[in-house]
């Protein structure tokens, strides 16, 4: 079984988000099980190729826009996994990730290599990744090439529309397409529903929300068409990386802990009791907060982006509580300015018990999750949610929205607390619910901790779940 996983970031090579990490791991758990998997991804001027090896396998030229482009394709592995990866090449095109010429031109010389068999190597199956892989399904239909196509949407409200000008210089005429048709009296295509007509088999990124895009609340204008394919979409939680992260955890994290102590490489771990109150206090110092094991420390890490993170309702119940001092809260991510200036105002005001990050910074992030009792995940929606996972695996409790993967993820009052109305008054009820399981139902939150610690969300499952689905796509040939 060999599979072309394609997608627009890789880490470590290059990341903007959760993406690039389901890139890097999930191909390595379908490499442990057999498959032969390989990665493609545009090479973008930033790639970090590091001290890798890295081999020109092939050069050829393609009409793009009515002007001829040479293309370069180069290999290396991921000093991670040993993956296989295929990085695209071209000045005009892929040397910055701008959206509308980007994509059309990565698409199209995707469906070019496999046309004129480039690589010394074919796939059976294409697994495409989001919107920038979204008119390959339309072009190998077109070309007739003989491999299957697997498209997942990680997060359907980004669709990418653009203008139709974009079909016409990948040579396409509009008018061959009929979901097309409809579409340009706006001028634009949809690159996401273009990979969701074309495809053979459709994921999301859990089961639950597989089930929230079929309604209006949740399908973000594209619900009808998805409750027509019904039975062409499966919803496969997505995993992380134990391994790579107990990894992270050992170098970022000042004093590492595991569910019991022991010696690890020659490294004290303690149990996760004395170490998550050793890294609580190296956090408020870090951080310039209030030195107090009594309060419960409370984090945020990810996105500021308003329309999805709940940070109107999050600021909201902060804003009614933090005078009171009970608790503290700890902001890591970046994103809308707006935002950040107002939970900035917080942290100026309260700057004890109110710190604002607005960075992306690994290594402080696994010092936040070490050093925090509790992780708030207030999403509007969430297709899958990494952050609730990560956050178990360093035993701090999540307190989140009864929404998409977070559902399928956290076992209310087993691993962590879950809050159904999307409300400020919900939030701070789940989130006071936990605080007084913490401060005086020791025994409960212990137990509660060590489920979190020993869930395992490893990628073994899901990738488990993709050779199912890719054997039987082969199988029905």
């Amino acid at each position: 079984m060999k599979v072309l996983f394609a997608v627009w970031e890789l880490d470590p090579f290059f990341k903007m988000g959760g993406l690039g990490d389901v890139a890097r791991s999930l191909p390595a758990a379908l490499k442990s099980l057999g498959v032969d998997i390989r990665v493609i991804t545009p090479y973008y001027k930033v790639e970090k190729m590091g001290r890798n090896k890295k081999e020109k396998v092939a050069v050829f030229s393609l009409v793009y826009g009515g002007k001829k482009q040479t293309v370069e394709v180069w290999t290396t592995q991921s000093p991670y996994t040993g993956v296989p990866a295929y990085f695209i090449k071209n000045k005009k095109y892929l040397d910055k990730a701008n959206p509308v010429d980007t994509w059309g031109f990565f698409d199209k010389v995707i469906v070019e290599i496999l046309k004129r068999k480039v690589l010394d190597w074919e796939p059976d199956i294409l697994h495409l990744n989001d919107r920038h892989c979204g008119l390959i399904p339309l072009l190998i239909k077109n070309e007739k090439i003989p491999v299957k196509t697997v498209f997942t949407i990680h997060n359907l409200a980004y669709q990418g529309p653009s203008p139709v000008s974009v079909i016409k210089d990948m040579g396409i005429d509009p008018n061959l397409c009929k979901i097309v048709q409809w579409e340009i009296k706006s001028k634009k295509i949809n690159f996401l529903l273009e990979g969701i007509i074309h495809s053979d088999k459709i994921t999301v990124v859990s089961p639950t929300y597989a089930k929230e895009i079929l309604t209006e609340e949740y399908g973000q204008g594209l619900n009808e068409i998805l409750r027509g394919m019904e039975g062409k979409i499966e919803g496969i939680l997505n995993g992380i990386d134990t391994g790579w992260r107990n990894t992270t955890h050992y170098k970022s994290v000042k004093y590492p802990y595991n569910s019991h102590e022991e010696i690890v490489g020659g490294k004290k771990f303690y149990n996760w009791k004395e170490g998550k109150k050793l890294n609580k206090k190296f956090l408020q110092k870090k951080l310039g907060l209030k030195v107090d094991n009594n309060l419960p420390l409370v984090c945020f890490i990810g996105r500021l982006d308003p329309k999805q993170k709940g940070l109107d309702i999050m600021h909201t119940m902060l804003r009614r509580n933090v005078e009171k001092q009970k608790f503290q809260f700890v902001m890591l991510g970046d994103g809308d300015k707006h935002w950040e200036e107002r939970y900035n105002w917080l942290s100026t005001f309260f700057p004890k018990y109110v710190s604002c990050n607005f960075k992306f910074d690994e290594a402080l992030a696994h010092q936040i999750y070490a050093g925090s009792d509790f992780i708030l995940i207030p999403s509007l929606y969430e297709p899958c949610g990494l952050i609730q996972m990560i956050a178990m695996l360093f035993g701090t409790i999540p307190v989140a929205h009864k929404t998409g993967g977070l559902i399928d993820s956290i076992k209310e009052n087993f691993t962590g607390f879950l809050f159904e109305k999307y409300n400020s008054e919900s939030l701070e009820k789940a989130l006071f619910k936990a605080f007084d399981v913490w401060k005086n139902d020791k025994k409960q939150f212990e137990e509660i901790t060590n489920n979190a610690l020993n869930s395992d969300f490893s990628w073994k499952r899901s990738a488990q779940e993709y050779f199912s689905l890719y054997k039987k796509l082969l199988d029905n040939n």
